[in-house]
């Protein structure tokens, strides 16, 4: 087993629960321990448009989605991403989602990531764990964590926020 991955694995399920049980606003997150603690994650590292289809039923409470989008990665690098995504209806307006995807620059370089995200009626919050070869402008994101926050409307078109936890 990979230990690295397992504990990025771990570390991105725990983002998911603070986010869940602490809420985001839009630079903090409100970390739910008990005591008064937030943490200001700054200026986002991606702000992307994109759009969400869905491709179909795959079982109970479940469905498969794809997504495309582009943005730009620090205020400067454009970037696309494809990517798709299994959603688990939990109930009550609450959906659990586990996904993949590539983002490329313009140049040609390439990320991958996973993610997961919690749908709970209004947003979509979550965290993703990316992985590149790249020695350049994505270097950075070479075993990064990164928790988002997306609003989507009614048609499937999104507007993503995403932050580098550092």
């Amino acid at each position: 087993m990979n230990t690295k991955r397992f504990i990025i694995s771990i570390t991105a399920g725990f983002a998911v629960v603070l986010l869940l049980f602490g809420g985001t606003g839009t630079n903090t997150i409100l970390f739910n321990t008990g005591y008064a603690q937030t943490a200001t994650l700054g200026e986002p590292i991606f702000v992307e448009q994109g759009e969400d289809t869905l491709v179909g039923e795959i079982g109970p409470n479940r469905t498969q989605h794809t997504f495309t989008s582009n943005g730009t990665m620090n205020g400067n690098i454009e970037y696309d991403k494809t990517g798709e995504y299994v959603s688990f209806s939990k109930g009550n307006n609450l959906t659990f989602d586990k996904g993949h995807a590539v983002m490329k620059t313009k140049d040609g370089e390439t990320a991958n990531y996973t993610f997961i995200e919690v749908f709970n009626g209004t947003d979509y919050q979550g965290a993703s764990v990316y992985s590149t070869n790249s020695t350049g402008k994505l270097s950075v994101l070479d075993n990064a964590l990164v928790i988002f926050k997306i609003e989507q409307d009614e048609s499937g078109n999104y507007v993503d926020k995403q932050w580098l936890w550092k």
